[in-house]
Formats: structure tokens, sequence, C-alpha cells
């Protein structure tokens, strides 16, 4: 039962009689699950879901509780949150306010969903909503997979039925979707944003190839509303209603703006790059002579996106990015590589030197060449789903890994440092 009383003062112990929630009782309240489609930015890309609680009796009490709060002002903030310990807050605002940022604002469709509970429910819900509000316990560890703004909102419903020996049931799970995964759904929200997509792929690991429950899949908010507008309540005496007893569209105020992409797919400037690499290095491998710009080029942009995709690996309390294979591809180990060309390049001779069928290679450049081809057959191995794009990409990697080899291979002299 809540500790709310119509003025909004707050008591966070719970009352245990029904004499002390008397006021609270008789708000006539209204509870609803909003949900706002995608938006421009970025973190706005899968939507958002916040609970809304108002007093059909005095328009001054209506509030949203968002658990979609962070201060990007904080100190390092891009660090803590690539590193996975970013902490999000529970607010409660004015829905007034919460409205006009997303509708007036960003131009963002929303949707509201009125929830069927009884005054024992929706007390109930009220109360922990505002007690999980307090300073002191506002504050959660988010992530986006597994603990975010929808998975939230979604427990508190659950949490507060169960106090009232209530439970929320869904319907059951189509056949199709049981082998449904987190990439699968995040691609439905990225497809319109190919250099996004190809981001997040290349970060994501293996974790989130495995088929997802029902309720994993409710992570993101406009699966949890159509999931919700299927559900119903089992009442303690068994009988069952519908959750959602209306949906109510809140239309924009504003046109939505929209970031533009990069012209180029990920896909289609990697095939670019693929052949003109591919034309470098016929020619380099007709003259005998290689184009060390290219590589040392191309390891040092490697290398870059290895510093990301290892330190995520390593270092991030995310689990869905320690179970990545492109690490083995895209680790700054690759740096070292640089010196391995300009040594090979200019002293004519392999820092390190192996024999395979009679021709001399070097031992780093025979791993890296190991390494894509494991890479390249992660495409046809169950282990790691990869972007498509990274195809042109890992050939093109490979292409060159070839060439150095061939190259060297018939210009350096047979000894070692």
């Amino acid at each position: 039962m809540a500790g709310v009383s119509r003025a909004g003062a707050v008591n966070t112990e719970k009352p245990d009689t029904l004499a002390e929630v008397e006021d609270t009782l008789e708000l006539n309240l209204q509870v609803s699950v909003i949900t706002c489609d995608p938006g421009p930015d970025a973190y706005q890309m899968f939507g958002h879901t916040a609970l809304r609680i108002r007093d059909l009796d005095n328009p001054e009490y209506d509030f949203v509780y968002n658990y979609g709060v962070f201060d990007s002002r904080r100190d390092n903030f891009i660090y803590y949150f690539v590193k996975g310990e970013t902490d999000y807050t529970l607010s409660a605002d004015k829905a007034e306010r919460f409205v006009g940022k997303y509708s007036g604002y960003f131009g963002i469709p929303m949707r509201e969903q009125v929830l069927n509970l009884t005054d024992e429910q929706k007390s109930e819900l009220e109360w922990l909503l505002e007690l999980n509000a307090q300073k002191e316990n506002c504050t959660y560890r988010y992530n986006f997979l597994y603990d975010n703004c929808t998975t939230r909102a979604a427990r508190k419903i659950e949490e507060a039925l169960n106090v009232c020996k209530a439970n929320l049931v869904y319907k059951q799970m189509p056949v199709e979707r049981e082998n449904t995964t987190f990439r699968d759904i995040l691609h439905r929200f990225t497809s319109k944003a190919p250099w996004l997509e190809f981001g997040i792929d290349l970060v994501l690991g293996a974790e989130v190839d495995k088929p997802r429950s029902q309720m994993e899949q409710m992570f993101i908010p406009s699966v949890f509303e159509d999931e919700l507008s299927n559900a119903v309540i089992k009442q303690e005496d068994g009988e069952t209603v519908n959750i959602v007893l209306k949906t109510e569209k809140i239309a924009p105020t504003v046109e939505m703006k929209t970031v533009p992409d990069f012209p180029l797919s990920p896909f289609v400037t990697f095939l670019i790059l693929l052949v003109l690499v591919s034309a470098i290095s016929l020619f380099d491998v007709k003259r005998c002579k290689l184009s060390s710009w290219l590589d040392i080029s191309g390891f040092f942009i490697r290398g870059l996106a290895g510093f990301l995709v290892a330190f995520l690996f390593f270092f991030s309390e995310h689990p869905a990015v320690g179970s990545n294979w492109l690490v083995l591809a895209f680790n700054p180990l690759v740096f070292f590589m640089i010196p391995d060309v300009v040594y090979v390049t200019w002293q004519k001779r392999f820092m390190k030197k192996v024999t395979i069928k009679n021709l001399a290679c070097d031992l780093f450049e025979v791993v890296n060449l190991a390494v894509l081809i494991f890479t390249l057959l992660l495409f046809v191995l169950p282990i790691q789903q990869l972007n498509i794009a990274m195809l042109p990409l890992v050939l093109t990697l490979l292409v060159r890994s070839i060439t150095r080899i061939r190259v060297l291979g018939k210009n350096t002299v047979n000894k070692t440092i």
C-alpha cells in the first residue's frame, strides 16, 4: 500500500493498517505504462519505458517514474559507460515535463497503456516506486540488456501484483520466437543506421547470439509493450483480467529531427576498400615490392579498433562483450606488426623466420594469417554471428597478409637476427 498522500509527502515506512492509508486509497489513481518510440540520437535508438501514476480528480497529482536518468556531465562519463560502470537513477517528474521533453522537444511519438489494476495494486505499486525514488534507493547499475528502464518497470509491476497475491501472466511465446537472440532484436532497430549496427556488432560477442527467453526479450520497450497488451492478471481468487485496460496515443507536437548517416554503408565501403587493396596488392606482387605505407596504415587503424574491442573484452562489466571472438583479430598487439613491417622492409630479413614448404616466412605474419583465417571461418561456424560488412574487411586484411608473405618470401635473405 502506498505511503504517498494527495499532497505528495512521502512516508517510507509502509503502513500496516487500512486506516493508515485511508487518504491514499481515496485517491482516484490511474496507473499506466508509457512507451516512447525510437528517437534520433544513438541512446534513443531503442525507445524508452516509464511508469505514470496520476489522480484523475487532481491534475496536479500526475507523475512519471523514469528509470532512464543518467548524468553525462559526470567526470570520465564515457570511460565508465564503456567499462559498464554507469549508474542510472529513478526520477519522479511531473508528467507534463516528461511528455513535453519527448513529444515537444524530440518529436518522439508515445503510447500510454492504462493498466487494469485494483485500488490495492495501484497503491502498492505507487508505494514501491516512491520508496525506490528516495535518494538512498534511486541509483542502480545500468545494463542495457539485463537491467534497464524497461526491465525495471516490468519488475516493479510484477512485484506490486505479487505482494497483493496476484500474478502477471504473459501469453505463451510463439514458436518462431524461441530461437530469437539479443542480436536479432537489436538489428530490428539498427537496420536503418548501418554504421551504428556495425559498431555494436563489432563489440558484442557470442553472448548475444544465444536464444533468449520470453522475459529476456522484453528488455526492449516496444517488445514489452506488445507482450503487456496480451498479458493477464491472475487474481488471488483465480479470476483473470486483461492487464491493459486501454491504449492511448500521445502524438508529438514537433517533427522529429533526423540524423544523417554516412552515404555509403559499411559493406559497400569495405567492398570498395577490398577492390582497391587487391589492385595495389596485385601490383606489389608483380613488382616484388611492398607498399609499406598501406600495411603500416592498416595495422595502425586495426590496432586502434583493437584497443576498444580488447578493453571491453578484458575490463568491461558488460557480460555481452567478454565473449567476443573478434578480440583475436582486433587487439592492441596488432601495433607490434608495424615495427615488424618496417624491419622486414628495410633490413631485408625477418625478425623471426619460419619455413613453410621451402618458403621463408615471417613468424608474426604467419600467426596473423592464421588469426584472419579463423575470423573468416566465424562466418560459417556456429560460434558468433558477425556483421556482413566484416566479410570484405577481413578479406581485405587477408589479401594483404598473403601479399606480404609472398613478396617478402621472395625478397628476404634466408637468415635471422
